[in-house]
C-alpha cells in the first residue's frame, strides 16, 4: 500500500498504521530527517488528522521531538507486509541522521501495542562455535576433566511493557528477561550436557529524561531489580540480588553511551557450606564488579560494542568484552557476530576464573 502526499485529505487510522509499517519494512532506520518526523507524527496522529496536518507539524525542520521512549498510545494493529515488500537479504543501512538510541526507542514504538509481542531487551545471538581459550572447564562436574573447550554459547533476551506508556510516553514499567546458555554440544562421551545456565529476570522502570550531559543526549534512564541465578542447589549454586541503574547517552551519529551501576543486596550468611538458605557466593561483586561500561558504534554496516567491568572492593577483579556483528546477506534479522571475553565473571558457575573466550555465530539484534 502507498499513501501520497501530494494533495490534503484524511486518511483512516488503518491506512496511517500501514503507512508506518511500511516504512519500518522498508528501511526506517536510513530516514532522512524530514522523513523520520513523517514516520513520527504518523504514529502520533488522530483518527481524523489529515494529510496537510502531518505535513505542516513537519514544516518546521529545526524543531526538536519531545524525549519519548514509547508510543504514546498504543498503535492500532497494523498491517503485515507481504512477501515481496521484504527484502530477500539485508542492504546496509545509511548512518541516520539521528541517534542509534532513539531509533531502537522509535522502531520499538511499532509493537507496543501488539497483543503478543516481546521486545529484544539485551542482544539475541547463537555461537555454534564458542571456544574456551584459556580456562579448564571443571568447575561444577564431578567429571570436570571430560568437559571440551569448545562448546556452543547462546543468548536470549527480551522484555515486555507492564504498564500502558505514562506521562505522554516518556515512562513505563518492564519486565525483563535475559538467559545465557553454555551447552557442550559436541562432548558425545558426556551426553552433550548443558554445563551452565544463568536466569536473569528483572523489574524496572524506564523513563526519558530529555536532558544533555557533557554535549550528549540522556535518552534512557532505568532503574530496577535483578536477580540472576544459575538454578542449581547444593555447593554449585549460584545467585544473587541487586539493585541496579542503567543509563543510555547518545548523540547524532553512530555513536552510544551506556553507564549500569548496580548495588547488590546482602545476604544472611550460611550456616554450614551444604546449607540450602544463604548467600551462595558472598565474594561475587570482588568478580563481577560494582557496574559496567559499555561504548557502541553503530555504523551503516558495521557494529562494534566495547563493555568494560571493574569492583570497587580491595583486591577486585574486573572484565572486558568486545562485539562485532554485520548483516549476514542471507536475511534482514540475522547478522554475522563475532564476541571476545577476557576476565572474571563469564558464568556463575566459575566467576572466580579467569576466562578467555572466543565465539562466532549469528545474532538477531544488537544492541542498537
Amino acid at each position: 500500500m502507498l499513501v501520497s502526499f501530494s494533495r490534503p485529505g484524511r486518511l483512516p487510522r488503518s491506512s496511517l498504521a500501514a503507512f508506518g509499517t511500511l516504512l519500518a519494512c522498508s528501511g526506517a532506520q536510513a530516514l532522512p530527517a524530514d522523513g523520520r518526523c513523517l514516520l513520527d507524527e504518523l504514529r502520533r496522529a488522530a483518527p481524523d488528522t489529515t494529510v496537510e496536518q502531518i505535513r505542516a507539524a513537519c514544516a518546521d525542520a529545526g524543531r526538536l521531538a519531545q524525549p519519548r521512549i514509547a508510543a504514546p498510545s498504543e498503535p492500532a494493529q497494523t498491517a503485515a507486509p507481504s512477501p515481496a515488500e521484504v527484502p530477500a537479504a539485508e542492504a546496509p543501512r545509511e548512518i541516520a541522521l539521528e541517534s542509534p538510541v532513539r531509533r531502537r526507542i522509535d522502531d520499538e514504538a511499532l509493537l507496543w501495542g501488539e497483543r503478543f509481542a516481546l521486545l529484544p531487551h539485551r542482544p539475541n545471538y547463537l555461537h555454534p562455535f564458542s571456544h574456551a581459550l584459556n580456562a579448564p572447564m571443571d568447575a561444577g562436574s564431578a567429571a570436570g576433566d571430560h568437559m571440551q573447550r569448545s562448546e556452543v554459547k547462546f543468548q536470549i533476551s527480551f522484555k515486555f511493557p507492564l504498564t500502558k506508556p505514562l506521562f505522554d510516553g516518556r515512562a513505563a514499567l518492564f519486565f525483563g528477561y535475559t538467559g545465557q546458555s553454555w551447552w557442550q554440544a559436541y562432548n558425545k562421551n558426556r551426553s552433550s550436557p548443558f554445563r551452565e545456565y544463568s536466569h536473569e529476570p528483572e523489574l524496572f522502570a524506564s523513563w526519558a529524561p530529555g536532558a544533555k550531559l557533557f554535549g550528549w543526549d540522556w535518552r534512557i534512564a532505568s532503574l530496577g531489580f535483578v536477580h540472576q541465578s544459575n538454578g542449581r542447589s547444593g555447593e554449585f549454586s549460584r545467585s544473587w540480588n541487586r539493585l541496579s541503574a542503567d543509563f543510555k547517552f547518545d548523540r547524532p551519529g553512530p555513536w552510544w553511551v551506556g553507564v549500569r551501576p548496580w548495588v547488590r543486596l546482602r545476604e544472611d550468611a550460611k550456616e554450614t557450606p551444604e546449607a540450602a538458605r544463604g548467600d551462595d557466593n558472598p565474594d561475587i561483586t570482588r568478580y563481577l564488579g560494582h557496574g559496567e561500561l559499555r561504548i557502541g558504534y553503530a555504523g551503516a554496516t558495521h557494529n562494534w560494542t566495547l563493555m568494560v567491568r571493574r569492583s570497587l572492593s580491595s583486591g577486585g577483579k574486573g572484565a572486558a568484552q568486545l562485539d562485532y556483528s554485520r548483516p549476514s546477506g542471507i536475511s534482514p534479522q540475522l547478522r554475522w557476530h563475532v564476541q571476545y571475553f577476557d576476565g572474571y565473571g563469564e558464568n556463575l558457575l566459575d566467576y572466580q576464573t579467569r576466562v578467555r573466550r572466543i565465539g562466532v555465530g549469528i545474532m538477531l539484534n544488537d544492541w542498537f
